[in-house]
């Protein structure tokens, strides 16, 4: 590479115009889980909303009744969530007696078999996305597979790679692209626990994801228990970071380093899960027993994604095109919002990744990483504790010291991005104020709210679902501008499985073999 990333921030910087470093475009995908008379639904999903296998915008996560919205990615962030709301008004109408859960925690759930695994059809790419949950599913249990989420997907100004510098310089665009990328990754890492803070929204669970020593929790209700100063039960080692995977660290230096790593990780034969095919009776337990059954399964904080449409296995994609975006994994749904995201967020999130971005990157061993997961697991559990300190660097410092310093430094990102409005440098003084007072976030908020109103978790996920749900069934279709577009995906992508059923002549083993292939 014949150029430093610091060279080409300096010039974005210098160069940088308001609407021109705006311009990044977002895509947001959320989760939610189908609710009727109180519990996970059992219901299949809809026919009225399409195929769940086929569909661009309504589909399935893990379970039959986990809902996944998907907005085309643009660089208007209120056409985006404009576009979301529109699809809750859609899928409102067309889901009967059911209703959104407003929560990322799902309520009590008895037994792990009350969660239904997502069925996709017939056709192999179906079966193949189904053997993937199956095997989610005897690994790490439904219960867990059932928290929801946001995942935020960002892509950096087209104006970025238009530099003068690109011409002056023999580069490899898609090469130096990816670095980039990679750079605004490590920081994402180093830099989570500032989101699990200001955005964590479940410091509530229900005690089946509790063991028998329940440690610092305190008993909320019969089914229910909460941690004082928890951000993100859900980002903690009660959630997505209590899989078998601990062990597992992906270098984040380079795409090369990543790829091996994360094929490696498919290719290695696991022992435990050796057993899962020998003890389970049933057809396709998992893909296969290795570390990862895809790569995938792997869950990270955030990770490289490349646009391409192809039905290819993740690490092909990124060798093939490069890092076209990144997608943030740790978002909380916002129960106290009808889509679980506001636009103060949005503008907060496309700041932090521009300031992720633009920071200086250094390259991060295992310990870096390890250091940011201790972060990220103190400020899930306790981030809200007065006078709690962090490891930056492997030198102490405190949490609000830290965030300010952040904070801070996104200012002059705030001011190059505002336009008459200030929309962004107002963004930067509330968000200041969340620091000053834990009370003020999401967290602080829904906990002093079941506290003080002395209401049940699962009443609360209840009330506000199906105050959304009213909301939603007394909206007018002429309202939602995007209505005609779900109505006519919905029709087509059910014509497109069938068409995919039709035509899938191979054997299910001959496909795995290609797809691994590839």
């Amino acid at each position: 590479m014949s150029i430093d990333s610091d060279k080409l921030k300096s010039e974005v910087i210098s160069n940088a115009k308001p609407e021109n470093l705006a311009s990044g475009k977002v895509g947001l995908e959320k989760e939610s889980l189908r609710i009727y008379q109180s519990k996970i639904s059992n219901n299949l999903h809809q026919q009225s909303l399409g195929s769940s296998l086929c569909h661009r915008f309504i589909t399935t996560d893990f379970s039959e009744a986990q809902l996944e919205f998907i907005t085309p990615p643009g660089s208007n962030k209120t056409v985006e969530l404009d576009f979301l709301d529109n699809i809750h008004h859609f899928v409102t109408q067309n889901i009967g007696d059911e209703f959104l859960w407003p929560f990322s925690m799902p309520p009590y759930i008895q037994l792990d078999t009350e969660v239904p695994i997502a069925s996709y059809g017939s056709s192999n790419l179906a079966l193949f996305k189904t053997a993937y949950r199956n095997g989610l599913s005897h690994r790490y249990g439904r219960t867990m597979q059932a928290i929801s989420g946001i995942h935020f997907n960002y892509s950096l100004p087209e104006d970025i790679w238009c530099s003068s510098l690109f011409n002056k310089e023999q580069l490899n665009l898609q090469e130096f692209r990816t670095d980039l990328y990679f750079g605004t990754l490590r920081n994402l890492h180093r830099m989570n626990w500032l989101i699990l803070y200001l955005l964590g929204a479940s410091p509530i669970v229900s005690k089946n994801f509790l063991n028998s020593n329940h440690g610092e929790f305190q008993k909320l209700d019969s089914h229910t228990y909460y941690m004082r100063y928890a951000t993100s039960l859900r980002m903690s080692d009660l959630g997505y970071q209590n899989i078998r995977q601990s062990s597992l660290v992906m270098p984040l230096n380079s795409m090369e380093e990543y790829i091996f790593n994360l094929k490696l990780a498919t290719e290695t034969k696991c022992e435990d899960y050796q057993k899962i095919n020998k003890e389970i009776k049933e057809d396709c337990p998992q893909i296969n027993a290795n570390i990862l059954q895809i790569e995938d399964e792997y869950y990270s904080i955030a990770r490289p994604k490349s646009n391409s449409g192809l039905s290819q296995r993740l690490t092909t994609k990124l060798k093939d095109t490069g890092v076209d975006y990144i997608e943030l994994r740790s978002l909380d749904i916002n129960p106290f919002q009808r889509i679980g995201i506001d636009l103060e967020t949005v503008y907060f999130l496309e700041m932090f990744f521009l300031y992720c971005t633009l920071k200086s990157s250094p390259q991060i061993n295992s310990d870096g990483i390890q250091e940011s997961r201790s972060n990220d697991l103190l400020v899930a559990t306790r981030g809200r504790e007065p006078g709690l300190n962090l490891s930056n660097n492997r030198t102490e410092i405190s949490l609000k010291n830290w965030a300010n310093q952040i904070l801070d430094e996104m200012i002059y990102i705030a001011e190059l991005l505002d336009d008459e409005t200030n929309i962004y440098t107002d963004t930067i003084s509330k968000i200041k104020l969340h620091i000053m007072d834990p009370d003020q976030t999401l967290s602080g908020m829904l906990l002093n709210k079941v506290l003080t109103e002395q209401i049940s978790f699962h009443d609360l996920g209840i009330k506000i679902g199906e105050e959304n749900k009213s909301y939603y069934i007394n909206m007018e279709k002429p309202e939602n501008s995007d209505w005609s577009l779900l109505e006519q995906e919905s029709s087509d992508s059910l014509r497109r499985q069938a068409e995919l059923e039709k035509i899938s002549n191979q054997s299910f083993d001959d496909f795995v073999k290609r797809y691994f292939s590839e």
